[in-house]
């Protein structure tokens, strides 16, 4: 067997014929794979060929491995005479992308059908009627918000439904939809937000207030009390500067900015779930311009994003804006 078969270089798998240790011919694909020039391959040792000790052991071992080299992740496979290897770094990326994908949705999701149950349990119990209507209003909304967080998944994802949204409103939302977990760690939850209106996704917003604050119940010292606070950003003026400041142990900022990162987990006992709820946040506020951060303080340790102001939006380019992605 030799590459004039026409044949040999049209397979869409790299193969490597070998000979008492040394190459008697390999196709196209393969030289790709190997960055190796296929007129002067033949007759070469093996591993001069493959220039890595992992594929040549999988051909002598006669076990299939999976090895990163030359910038590409390959799949080598034993075969009779040789060897087979296939460029799989575009499947493990898309496996890589859905694994991620369903990690921050089972986040994303966890929140609001634990509220929902907590709402529908507490239905079953003999309640007057005002309570009985402030719960169901809870488990209708939160459905409501369940089914938009699906939406965003949709093949045809509409654009944010940016708007003005009073910050206070939000932080009530965001209260109501945690009581449980506040309640479970004893932590009392004292705010201080002036009446400041922000332009942005009413959804999106609630999630970023709700992950830092069940972060600081979660992983903060139980009863205890988690401080919100906002105010317009100093240093950026047209942007509202939102702060969560816990009681826990104050980190290293080295530390602290690895919390953002993907699938990242703090030093706590009490950690638990899949680390991904610091990564959306600062997903969230990079997607509408702003910046999520954490710094240690006297104490414990605050935990921060921006959020553009409604004064410094026009209204009108934005719902242009939002016009001319929806036609694209």
């Amino acid at each position: 067997m030799n590459r004039s078969e026409p044949w040999f270089d049209d397979l869409a798998e790299g193969v490597v014929l070998v000979d008492q240790a040394r190459v008697i011919a390999l196709n196209r694909a393969a030289a790709e794979l190997l960055k190796v020039d296929l007129q002067t391959v033949p007759g070469q040792p093996l591993i001069a060929v493959l220039r890595d000790h992992r594929l040549e052991r999988a051909y002598i071992e006669g076990r299939p491995i999976e090895v990163a080299t030359r910038g590409r992740l390959v799949l080598a496979t034993p075969i009779r005479g040789g060897l087979s290897l296939r460029d799989v770094t575009e499947v493990k990326t898309s496996q890589e992308g859905a694994r991620e994908l369903l990690a921050v949705l089972s986040h994303e999701l966890r929140t609001p059908t634990t509220s929902i149950r907590v709402a529908l349990e507490t239905l079953r119990l003999e309640l007057d009627g005002e309570t009985r209507d402030r719960f169901l209003g809870r488990a209708v909304e939160e459905c409501t918000r369940l089914t938009r967080l699906i939406e965003d998944l949709t093949v045809d994802v509409t654009p944010p439904k940016v708007r003005r949204v009073v910050l206070s409103e939000i932080l009530g939302r965001a209260q109501s939809v945690l009581l449980q977990t506040l309640d479970e760690h004893g932590v009392r939850l004292a705010a201080e937000v002036p009446n400041l209106t922000v332009w942005a996704d009413a959804d999106k917003l609630l999630q970023v207030i709700i992950n830092l604050v069940e972060n600081a119940a979660i992983h903060g010292p139980d009863f205890a009390t988690v401080e919100v606070a906002a105010a317009v950003d100093p240093n950026a003026p047209d942007f509202v500067r939102v702060t969560v400041r816990d009681r826990g142990r104050p980190l290293e900022p080295g530390h602290l900015e690895t919390l953002f990162e993907l699938h990242s987990r703090g030093p706590s006992p009490k950690v638990r779930g899949t680390g991904l709820g610091l990564y959306i946040v600062r997903s969230i506020t990079s997607a509408w311009g702003g910046r999520a951060w954490a710094e240690p303080v006297e104490g414990g340790n605050t935990f921060a994003f921006t959020v553009p102001r409604e004064a410094a939006t026009d209204p009108g380019n934005l719902r242009r804006e939002q016009v001319l992605r929806a036609g694209d």
